[in-house]
């Protein structure tokens, strides 16, 4: 299992040089988070009461904290270990393909699935269901191997009975992408896909009933969603996403938390992921 990977970047550089008072042989300008708070009520902030009621998630996240005393050199020393049962899609998270019904766990991605060169589009101008056309997306120097994020100025459902409204790609905008291919796509709304809308056509269940999702996790392309803050990346060039998950054992999908971002120059971010020093946030790292 890859450690501590419960982390998702989004870099982009100033330079390849250091500071004097940095060991980093990148400097970074700026760190944003996409990510969000875990709490009990996290997933019916995101999906509303309404839809997690009609589809049986009767559950909220919880934290079961276990306190106990442990000896250490003649002394005791009070330490704390948990269990904690996390709805694994309320809250920024990415998709696998066995979320959908094909073959494919969160562990069947190679690890480089999950970080790339990061473009950003604000979609919030286009109406609530399946109207991002895909020539928002031509002609916008989309390269094979980018990140692809959307802002859709996503808000959750305010009352206990409305279920979560989107703002999405059409199946033809979705399939553009998937055949670009970007490396991965991801949204800030509560889903790829749109409650409201009607069937597409298509030869598979999937690809009708919910294309967006079909497009890209029929061809292994991680697909985030219900990511926070996206709006403040808005305008921002030259950056690198890294969004490296939890590996769980055939997961349908897992919570990604501590999106960053950087910006400068596009060349110094081209480096191999391998070559990226160690960026810690507290507990938490990703190499």
């Amino acid at each position: 299992m890859r450690s501590l990977t419960m982390v998702a970047l989004v870099i982009s550089l100033t330079g390849c040089s250091p500071s004097p008072q940095s060991s980093f042989s990148v400097e970074p300008n700026e760190v944003i988070d996409l990510g969000a708070l875990v709490t009990a009520d996290l997933p019916e902030r995101v999906w509303g009461k309404g839809l997690l009621a009609e589809n049986g998630f009767d559950r909220p996240n919880s934290f079961d904290v276990i306190h106990h005393e442990s000896e250490v050199g003649g002394g005791s020393v009070s330490v704390s270990n948990a269990y904690y049962t996390l709805f694994n899609h309320g809250g920024p998270h990415v998709d696998a393909p066995n979320h959908v019904g094909r073959e494919g766990g969160i562990d069947s991605y190679p690890v480089e699935a999950f970080v790339g060169p990061l473009k950003v589009f604000d979609m919030s101008r286009y109406p609530k269901g399946r109207s991002i056309p895909v020539e928002a997306f031509e002609n916008q120097s989309v390269l094979p191997g980018d990140v692809v994020l959307i802002y859709t100025a996503y808000t959750p459902p305010e009352t206990d009975d409305a279920f979560p409204e989107t703002v999405t790609l059409t199946p033809e905008a979705a399939e553009y992408l998937a055949n670009v291919p970007v490396r991965a796509y991801g949204t800030d709304a509560g889903s790829l896909g749109n409650l409201q809308a009607a069937p597409a056509d298509g030869d598979t269940i999937t690809s009708r009933l919910i294309p967006i999702h079909h497009a890209f996790l029929s061809r292994g392309i991680p697909a985030f969603e219900e990511l926070f803050n996206v709006d403040t990346l808005l305008g921002k060039e030259n950056m690198f996403f890294v969004g490296v998950p939890l590996n769980i054992e055939n997961g349908d999908g897992i919570r990604c938390c501590g999106h960053r971002h950087y910006e400068g120059d596009r060349q110094c971010a081209l480096f191999h992921i391998s070559r990226l020093p160690t960026l810690t946030t507290g507990c938490r790292a990703a190499v």
